[in-house]
C-alpha cells in the first residue's frame, strides 16, 4: 500500500538554455566529486528526495530495502539525500573512521541499485567532529555545492555544524537555527546568477520552522523569493516527520524516515509517540517545463508493524505506578524527606536513651 499526495506549482517563466556546469577542481573542498556525473535530462523528468535514512547503534534502518525497491520503480533522474543518512557512531569515543566508511558503503551500495546519480547534504549524525567531517569530505566533498541539471540548479547547503581544522569539539546533537556566514554569502551569490528555469535548495535542519524574527526569514528567505526558488527541502525529523508551508511562492518541505523505535521509548516519551504515529515518507519531484509538482510517498506502513491495534494498545496502555520511594520524592521532595528521616533518627535515638535510663537500678 502506498499513499501519495501532490502539490503543484506552475512557474510561468522564460527558459534560458544553459550549458552543464563544469566540474569544480578536485582540490576545492566544496567540489562535488567528479564520480557523481550530472544527469542528462530533457523535457519532463523527476527526482527523489530522501531524508533521515539512518539506523541506530545496532545497525542500518530496517526499512531501507523496501524503500530502495520502491524508489527504483519510480525511475527518477537522480536522488538527493537531506542528511542523517548514517548513525555516525555519535556515542563512540573516539569515532572509528573505518566504521563510518562501512555505514556509508551500505547507504551508497543500496542506493547504487537505483542506477542514478546521488547528491547529498550532511546532518548532525553525518558530521559531528573532525573525524566524521574528514570521512564525509573524502567521499563527497563539503557543502556548499551547486549542481546544474538541464535548466535547473540544485543548491546543497550544510545546516549541520562543520568543525574547522583544529576544532576538537564533538557536537552530535546540535540542531542549528542559522547558516554560517560562508553559506549565507555563497547562497546569495548563487541566487543572483541568471539563466535557470528552476532552483531547488536542500539542507538538513528545519531553519524555516524558526520564528519570523530569525535570520532565515530576515536575511535568506527574501533572497530565495527574489530569485524565484521553487522549493526548499529539509530532512530532519521532529516534532513531525512531514511538514510543508508556502510563503512568497517558495515552497518548503520536510520529509523524513524513522528507524523503528522501541515500545519502551514510545511509552515513556510523548514526543516519540507522536513521531511514530506519522507515516515515514519521501518525496518525488516532477519537473515538466515551467511546472513543478511534489508528490509525497509513504513507506513501510504495513511492514513496520507500527500501525496495528495491538501496537497502539501496548504503546498507550497506562504505565505501572512508580515505586513508593519515587512517589515520595515527587510529592514531598528530597530535602523534606531528608529532614523527616533525620527527625525520625533523632526520636529513635532519644527513645533508646530513655529506655536505657528507665532500666537502670534505683
Amino acid at each position: 500500500m502506498r499513499r501519495s499526495h501532490r502539490w503543484l506549482a506552475a512557474l510561468l517563466c522564460s527558459v534560458t538554455a544553459t550549458p552543464a556546469a563544469a566540474q569544480v577542481p578536485a582540490a576545492n573542498p566544496f567540489a562535488v566529486p567528479a564520480s557523481v556525473p550530472a544527469p542528462k535530462v530533457s523535457g519532463s523528468y523527476s527526482f527523489v528526495v530522501l531524508g533521515h535514512l539512518r539506523g541506530d547503534a545496532k545497525g542500518p534502518n530496517a526499512k531501507m530495502p523496501e524503500l530502495v525497491a520502491e524508489v527504483r520503480k519510480l525511475r527518477p533522474a537522480f536522488l538527493v539525500l537531506t542528511g542523517d543518512a548514517i548513525w555516525g557512531d555519535i556515542d563512540a569515543t573516539p569515532i572509528d573512521p573505518a566504521s563510518l566508511h562501512r555505514q556509508w558503503d551500505y547507504i551508497d551500495s543500496s542506493l547504487a541499485t537505483v542506477g542514478v546519480p546521488v547528491y547529498r547534504v550532511p546532518g548532525n549524525h553525518d558530521i559531528s567532529d573532525l573525524v566524521s567531517r574528514d570521512v564525509y569530505r573524502q567521499r563527497y566533498g563539503l557543502p556548499p555545492q551547486a549542481v546544474t541539471v538541464g535548466d535547473a540548479r540544485l543548491l546543497l547547503l550544510s545546516s549541520a555544524w562543520i568543525p574547522a581544522d583544529g576544532d576538537t569539539r564533538r557536537m552530535p546533537y546540535t540542531r542549528t537555527t542559522d547558516l554560517d556566514a560562508t553559506h549565507k554569502a555563497w547562497l546569495k551569490t548563487e541566487l543572483a546568477k541568471p539563466g535557470f528555469a528552476h532552483t531547488f535548495v536542500f539542507m538538513h535542519h528545519l531553519l524555516w520552522w524558526e520564528p519570523d524574527s530569525s535570520a532565515w526569514w530576515r536575511e535568506l528567505h527574501p533572497a530565495l523569493a527574489r530569485a524565484g526558488v521553487d522549493a526548499v527541502f529539509s530532512g530532519d525529523y521532529g516534532p513531525l516527520k512531514f511538514s510543508t508551508m508556502t510563503r512568497d511562492s517558495v515552497q518548503y518541505f520536510q520529509s523524513s524516515i524513522e528507524d523503528n523505535v522501541s515500545t519502551g521509548i514510545q511509552r515513556m516519551r510523548l514526543a516519540s509517540r507522536i513521531l511514530s504515529s506519522n507515516f515515514d515518507n519521501y518525496l518525488e519531484v516532477h519537473v515538466d517545463g515551467p511546472a513543478v509538482e511534489v508528490e509525497v510517498h509513504t513507506v513501510a506502513e504495513v511492514s513496520s508493524g507500527q500501525f496495528t491495534p495491538q501496537r497502539y494498545a501496548i504503546v498507550n496502555e497506562p504505565l505501572p505506578p512508580p515505586p513508593l520511594w519515587n512517589r515520595l520524592l515527587t510529592h514531598v521532595g528530597r530535602k523534606r524527606l531528608a529532614a523527616a528521616a533525620a527527625g525520625v533518627l533523632v526520636l529513635f535515638g532519644l527513645g533508646v536513651l530513655l529506655g536505657r535510663a528507665s532500666r537502670r537500678p534505683a
